[in-house]
């Protein structure tokens, strides 16, 4: 038999060969959900959602309902732009930034322990010596527990004069740049602690394009590494932010 009478009979042997469904891996929601009174920063227009009349014009069944409040309410896509003026808004992030493979760095003991405790670079090589080197390209989502408090803006969010709540510190925020990562996120109110007061990770971050995640949850879910995140936020324009649903998909 030739080679060329081969071809035939090689593609219905790939045909049989497929991708394994969705359902067969576990998918991992890291969104809270919306709610008309969902957590957002003390002197933030909060966020509202009212439901409308479930009843119709013509008497049969209609949900529908309108939303209102600040674009980075609730689990969000920070966008460069929020802070670095001239860099991506939401509508212009790149997919590739949205799509990709997750490393965990769990501080949560830590966390526990310090409230304000920033992840350092030493958890960075911690996490390397178990799980091998992040590359480039990677997502790092930083597990602080803090999610716990979420639905409690006192405990989660602290009061306005005295945040309180994890982070982390810029000695790892620099390490992750020039490790051309291309997401950062945390299971917290912010990127920085609550002692930085002058945001230098988020302006670090924004200045190199990098997107962040905030106020993502079930991080405890997810392994050290082997999951992949998507993180679609709405596509507003110019936005310094967007509502977002964010997956992982673990193995």
């Amino acid at each position: 038999m030739s080679p060329k009478s081969l071809w035939p009979i090689l593609l219905v042997l790939a045909s049989c060969v497929s991708v394994p469904p969705l359902y067969e891996t576990r998918l991992v929601d890291l969104s809270h959900t919306y709610t008309d009174v969902t957590d957002d920063w003390p002197g933030e227009p909060p966020f509202r959602y009212q439901r409308s009349a479930a009843v119709g014009l013509d008497g049969r069944w209609l949900a529908t309902g309108s939303i209102a409040g600040s674009e980075l309410a609730g689990t969000h896509v920070e966008a460069p732009m929020h802070y670095a003026e001239g860099r991506h808004g939401a509508s212009e992030l790149p997919l590739r930034q949205l799509v990709g493979p997750i490393r965990v760095l769990d501080v949560s003991d830590a966390c526990e322990k310090d409230p304000r405790y920033a992840a350092q670079l030493s958890d960075l090589r911690k996490h390397e010596r178990d799980y091998g080197r992040i590359p480039s390209r990677a997502v790092v989502l930083v597990h602080t527990d803090w999610d716990r408090h979420w639905g409690t803006s006192e405990r989660y969010f602290g009061p306005l004069d005295a945040p309180r709540h994890p982070g982390v510190s810029i000695e790892l925020a620099r390490e992750l740049v020039e490790r051309d990562i291309d997401l950062v996120g945390i299971d917290g109110p912010s990127l920085d602690t609550s002692e930085a007061s002058e945001l230098p990770v988020q302006r670090l971050l924004a200045e190199r394009n990098i997107p962040g995640l905030e106020n993502l949850t079930a991080l405890d879910r997810l392994p050290a590494l082997g999951a992949t995140l998507i993180a679609l936020p709405l596509k507003l324009d110019r936005a310094g932010g967007a509502p977002a649903r964010v997956i992982a998909i673990v193995p």
